[in-house]
């Protein structure tokens, strides 16, 4: 990771500066079709003006979800306390912590707003999402139960520099920064426990959590025939992440041929009866790492009205794919509709998430 580092920053402090000492004009960076000019000198003075993109869109979004909840309790046995959020903090056990492996479906409310000219790119975007969640594995045993929801806010924002190299080659250079925080609640829940196959049974349990990720790029961006536009780049990524889980009370029971031994006193845990026999502490936990991945971006334009664009992008080090992609179609010189789409594999948070979006886009030159 030291050597990519090293990498990332030679090119930027040593090879940066040689290349802008070259020509004047580069592509602009991901924009609306506009209306050229035929005359070569008016496509030039257009690209080297600012552009403003305006878009706001609605959509769907899938998220899969196990988190694991350590918490202290007393054995239905022998009657002794045993308290496995100790052993996950020290990761001497996690013996008796029980996963909550969902499944959420949601919508999600997106805007974003960027200006470029053929060598800045800046743009920031905003999303909120809400899921309904339920268990993965319904109707198998052990049993499975709960009610949950969750709400996510997502900040994203970004900055491009473009200098031209020669006839056929841009490099950029980009920074970009992720926030995403979220809420969870689970109500009426009933899990079994790891490794010693306890049942235990919550009236509620509350989490949240937050991702902050700084990445900066080295991307080479070319056009192999007219209308595409192809960049392939190396990405380093910092990634901080924290989970905080709030304390909680309930019951906990054996577990006869894979079922609970006392039906009835799960609902009583429900109703925040006879509680006491398991509970979750305060919990804090967080996560930081620094890898590299590679990555493709791309933008195609088969006709003057019509854009696709994606970025996959691979991370060899946790073997996880994220794709995004979106296509435009430009109604008017100023005004479009573009449907967007992600997916995006478990990092280091816990989730895996399918989402898309449509709405109207706004273009304008000035």
């Amino acid at each position: 990771m030291k050597y990519f580092i090293s990498s990332l920053f030679l090119l930027t402090t040593i090879i940066f500066p040689v290349f802008a000492q070259k020509a004047e004009k580069v592509t602009t960076p991901i924009s609306a079709p506009s209306d050229d000019s035929s005359s070569k000198n008016s496509d030039v003075s257009e690209k080297e003006r600012w552009r403003l993109i305006l878009y706001a869109g609605y959509g769907g979004a899938n998220i899969q979800n196990n988190p694991n909840i350590p918490f202290a309790y007393r054995d239905p046995n022998s009657g002794q306390i045993n308290n496995t959020a100790l052993g996950r903090r020290t990761g001497l056990t996690n013996t008796g912590s029980t996963f909550f492996p969902s499944e959420g479906q949601g919508n999600n409310r997106g805007s974003l707003i960027s200006f470029s000219n053929h060598k800045w790119f800046f743009s920031y975007g905003y999303t909120s999402i809400h899921f309904n969640m339920s268990p993965s594995q319904q109707g198998t045993l052990p049993l499975e139960h709960f009610q949950a929801g969750s709400d996510h806010i997502v900040h994203n924002s970004r900055i491009d520099y473009n200098q031209k190299i020669s006839d056929y080659f841009t490099a950029v250079f980009s920074l970009r920064q992720f926030v995403r925080s979220g809420t969870y609640q689970w109500d009426n829940v009933l899990e079994s426990t790891y490794a010693n196959n306890y049942y235990v049974a919550f009236p509620k349990v509350e989490a949240n959590d937050k991702m902050t990720i700084n990445m900066f790029s080295v991307g080479l961006k070319f056009n192999p025939i007219e209308s595409l536009e192809l960049e392939p780049y190396l990405q380093y990524r910092d990634a901080r992440y924290f989970v905080n889980v709030f304390s909680t009370v309930g019951s906990i029971q054996n577990a006869s041929n894979f079922l609970p031994v006392d039906p009835g006193a799960i609902l009583s845990t429900w109703g925040y009866q006879n509680l006491g026999s398991a509970y979750a502490v305060p919990l804090y936990n967080s996560i930081s790492k620094d890898f590299g991945n590679v990555g493709l971006r791309l933008q195609y334009t088969p006709l003057k009205f019509l854009i696709f664009r994606s970025d996959v992008r691979r991370n060899p080090v946790l073997a996880a794919w994220e794709v995004r992609g979106s296509f435009t179609v430009m109604l008017h010189k100023n005004f479009g509709i573009t449907l967007g789409g992600v997916y995006a594999e478990r990092e280091i948070n816990p989730l895996n998430l399918r989402g898309w979006e449509i709405g109207p886009t706004y273009t304008y030159l000035f």
